[in-house]
């Protein structure tokens, strides 16, 4: 049996939105964990390295190289640790908690070039897809053939996800999941008999060993 559709530019802009908000959430996603891994790298080392820092400028600027160190010079070492370690010991949480603060309200670098460059990938790799499609079933699988050539086969038992939305069947097999891609099956179609279509896709789901679901019921 042969089922025809047409995937078309309404297609392309309904499914270009989704597969932006997917991009955009895996790259704040990815944002999420470079900022946290960031931010235990403060809490850890900024707050010693800053005393450090403040301890050996203070240091540097009563005992500098070469020359001998005398009882005041040492003393005033002391005054000064002892100064710097209760200074810092008194302001160090209202610094860190200011770095907080900020970092929290800090957008990502470039986060509206990344979205505007993905959006032109996406829809360059979409309008690709468009055009006439022919989806031959038969016992062991089907195959899903563009009229431009293109040709793509599964088989029933390699089936692993179907998910419906309002315009598609999403069907997959475990490496296209493992991507996150799938093979968009139009739920109507222009380019044969409606009723004829129906039939059809009735017949191509009851071959496929797994139910349909849909993106609420996959999110539980």
């Amino acid at each position: 049996m042969e089922l025809q559709f047409t995937i078309t530019p309404a297609h392309t802009a309904s499914r270009l939105q989704t597969a932006l908000q997917r991009e955009m959430q895996r790259h704040a996603r990815q944002q999420a964990r470079l900022q946290a891994r960031m931010a235990g790298w403060q809490e850890r080392w900024l707050a010693p390295l800053l005393l450090c820092l403040g301890l050996g400028g203070g240091l540097l600027t009563i005992a500098r190289p070469g020359e001998p160190l005398s009882l005041e010079k040492i003393i005033a070492m002391l005054i000064s640790i002892a100064l710097c370690i209760l200074l810092w010991k008194r302001y160090s949480a209202r610094l860190l908690a200011a770095l907080r603060a900020r970092r929290a309200l800090r957008r990502p670098p470039l986060q509206g070039l990344h979205q505007r460059l993905t959006r032109a990938s996406l829809r360059a790799r979409l309008r690709r897809l468009e055009g006439d499609y022919r989806l031959q079933l038969d016992d062991q699988g089907f195959t899903l053939i563009h009229a431009r050539g293109g040709r793509e086969r599964l088989e029933w038992a390699q089936i692993v996800s179907l998910q419906a939305t309002p315009e598609f069947y999403k069907v997959a097999g475990a490496r296209l999941a493992a991507e996150g891609k799938a093979y968009h099956i139009p739920r109507h179609s222009d380019a044969m008999d409606p009723a004829a279509y129906r039939r059809g896709l009735a017949l191509w789901l009851s071959k496929c060993p797994v139910a349909p679901e849909t993106p609420a019921a996959m999110e539980r």
